[in-house]
């Protein structure tokens, strides 16, 4: 199953807003018509920007909750504060939905199309999800079904110690399917670690254990490595030559191993039999996808993801400019408050791929009239102004202060900066 499009109407600050997904095998349709390159380089990347509360993340919480609408009444969510909010009070009613494209995987003829709808009610104080369209057949509601796979993270995503037992309990207290998108709703809830299941596969399916290891290892940065070993009921890794148990790795790979171990735990509760991981459909949703990920590594998060598991969909945001660098004008939906503070939701007009990090935060996705310190911009724009006006020293100071920063006292009048003492040294020393 992937998702095709999503329509919603009411919801938090969005009036109305309709956005067509990419997804593998998507043809070029009217919906994608201003894009050249068809098909985009990862054809199952869709990545949502936009400033802090302009709506990015209401997008990702519509797609699941149209998606667990069917068994919203049995699954332990409780709607709070969806429909939409204005000055002239609160409105009534709230509607998501979403067409979405089935495969074999799915128990039908590959292609299928289906809808899955839902509308929020207000009663006094209390919000109610009520399913209005739903194409599903009796596979939905089975837990351990590869049929309609969709698993989504929160920005709170992060993993706790559990044990068998603790699954056992998780799963009477929701159902299964709203259990995998839980932390997008919930900021308390954690998400399942390997070593509360992954043990137990290496007994169980040796060959399911060996393919979580193999996609570990290729979904990790380098220098890390996953060793498949515990000691003292922890797995290890090998951390740049060093071999550490996962609690002594930074926050960075841990907020990452979270969600990549939950993951990979779904894939194989509810895989394909007799198919490998990597051949599973579905829908992936990640919430600030460069979470605690150091600048080298947003370089090649989303290529990495989107290679290793080339037929899941993937639907993130992120507020990294190196993430955008790696994806496709195609792939990116930019979410800007407009008029009335109601969320507007397009594609860029620019291309992004392959631009380095500056030319992004100034291009038209994030805004920025400088990537500068604010105060330092103003600096420098009063030494320009000064020079224009033909102030003695002026056109020197900017040029100084622009190429070395502002940290640093200036040299003394007649005395080269360090910057260019260390760039005639090394020019010496090459010839």
């Amino acid at each position: 199953m992937y998702v095709r499009h999503l329509e919603i109407q009411d919801l938090r600050a969005y009036r109305r807003a309709k956005v067509d997904l990419l997804y593998p095998g998507r043809r070029k349709e009217p919906a994608f018509e201003d894009v050249a390159r068809w098909p985009p380089r990862f054809n199952n990347v869709n990545v949502f920007l936009g400033n802090n509360g302009s709506g990015k993340s209401t997008l990702l919480d519509a797609m699941a909750l149209a998606l667990i609408s069917p068994l919203v009444s049995s699954s332990g969510y409780r709607p709070q504060s969806l429909i939409r909010r204005s000055s002239r009070g609160v409105v009534k009613k709230a509607r998501v939905g979403v067409d979405v494209v089935l495969h074999e995987q799915d128990g039908v003829k590959e292609g299928q199309l289906a809808r899955f709808a839902a509308a929020v009610e207000r009663r006094g104080d209390i919000e109610f999800l009520q399913p209005l369209a739903t194409d599903q057949n009796d596979s939905y509601f089975q837990d351990d079904s590869s049929a309609f796979f969709f698993v989504g993270y929160g920005a709170s995503r992060r993993a706790e110690a559990l044990s068998a037992n603790d699954l056992a309990t998780r799963r009477r207290a929701r159902a299964v399917r709203y259990d995998r998108v839980a932390t997008l709703f919930e900021d308390h809830l954690a998400l399942i670690p390997l070593s509360s299941w992954l043990p137990a596969w290496g007994l169980e399916n040796p060959g399911r254990h060996k393919q979580v290891l193999t996609l570990l290892n290729k979904l990790l940065p380098p220098g890390v490595k996953f060793l498949g070993e515990m000691e003292a009921g922890e797995y290890l890794f090998n951390f740049r030559s060093l071999v550490v148990p996962i609690t002594a790795l930074s926050d960075g790979y841990r907020a990452y191993l979270s969600w990549i171990a939950d993951l990979l735990y779904h894939l194989c509760m509810g895989a394909p039999s007799g198919r490998k991981l990597t051949e599973s459909r579905g829908v992936v949703i990640v919430d600030e996808i460069d979470l605690h990920i150091h600048p080298a590594w947003q370089r090649t998060v989303i290529p990495t993801l989107a290679r290793t598991l080339k037929n899941i969909q993937f639907i993130f945001t992120t507020h990294s400019p190196l993430v955008v660098s790696t994806i496709e004008r195609a792939n990116i939906h930019n979410v800007q408050m407009g008029p009335n503070a109601t969320p507007k939701i397009s594609r860029p007009t620019e291309e992004t791929f392959g631009l380095s990090a500056d030319q992004i935060l100034r291009s038209e996705v994030f805004g920025l009239d400088s990537t500068r310190d604010p105060e330092f911009a103003d600096k420098l724009r009063a030494l320009s102004q000064a020079a224009e006006r033909g102030q003695a020293g002026a056109a020197l100071a900017f040029l100084r202060s622009a190429s070395a920063g502002g940290g640093e006292p200036p040299p003394a009048p007649g005395e080269a900066p360090e910057w260019l003492k260390k760039f005639s040294h090394s020019s010496s020393s090459n010839a």
